[in-house]
């Protein structure tokens, strides 16, 4: 196989990630001038090359090919928002053996049915994050595409998420579990920081031309 048609191949195979109908009208074109300026005797794009043709390919799967740049740091915000609930699953699982001990240390005598109750409070809790975490990515998946109810639905939650850090700092979890506290409140920060992106002035257009 030749050098140029090696290239081309390897140009395939990254553009090939695009959606199908984007493939159709813009292929060849595209092809031709990734080969036109291409290096003498290359073989293979270059890193950043193929990192730019992936990340045009998930901006465009994603509906954010033309999103502001508002929209893309929200949306941004809420994948690093997921990741941060992954980090306060892990915080919460690794501490618990510490913040139970915390807990009768505090509350000495606690009943088998108090002991009980901690219990399922932490399968309650590791249960649901999961699906906090698969929210955070549906959010951001919706919000990418346009939706206008996606913005009002990550307020919801956003005004949710707050008022459990309220309920939680009132019932003092900040001297039973810092850590786990610590991790929720990351990650409410970055979920306000979301919102107030999504409702600047230049978010509006996008959303408007999707409805």
């Amino acid at each position: 196989m030749s050098e140029s048609a090696e290239l081309e191949r390897a140009y395939r195979r990254l553009v090939a990630y695009y959606p199908r109908s984007f493939r159709r009208e813009n292929e060849e074109e595209i092809l031709t001038v990734l080969l036109a300026t291409g290096r003498e005797g290359q073989r293979r794009p270059g890193f950043g090359e193929s990192a730019d043709l992936v990340k045009g390919a998930l901006r465009m799967r994603m509906g954010l090919s033309r999103a502001p740049r508002t929209v893309l740091n929200a949306v941004r915000l809420m994948y690093l928002g997921a990741v941060a609930e992954v980090g306060v699953l892990v915080t919460l699982v690794l501490t618990e053996g510490s913040i139970r001990a915390a807990v009768m240390h505090r509350v000495p005598g606690l009943t088998a049915a108090q002991l009980g109750s901690l219990n399922s409070v932490f399968i309650a809790e590791t249960v649901i994050l999961p699906f906090v975490i698969a929210l955070w990515l549906w959010m951001a998946w919706t919000n990418g595409k346009g939706n206008d109810w996606a913005r009002v639905a990550a307020t919801v939650c956003c005004a949710f998420c707050t008022v459990g850090m309220i309920v939680d700092m009132a019932d003092g979890t900040a001297r039973y579990a810092p850590a786990t506290l610590l991790a929720a409140a990351v990650t409410w920060v970055i979920g306000l920081a979301a919102i107030v992106l999504l409702f600047l002035k230049q978010s509006w257009p996008y959303y408007a031309r999707q409805s």
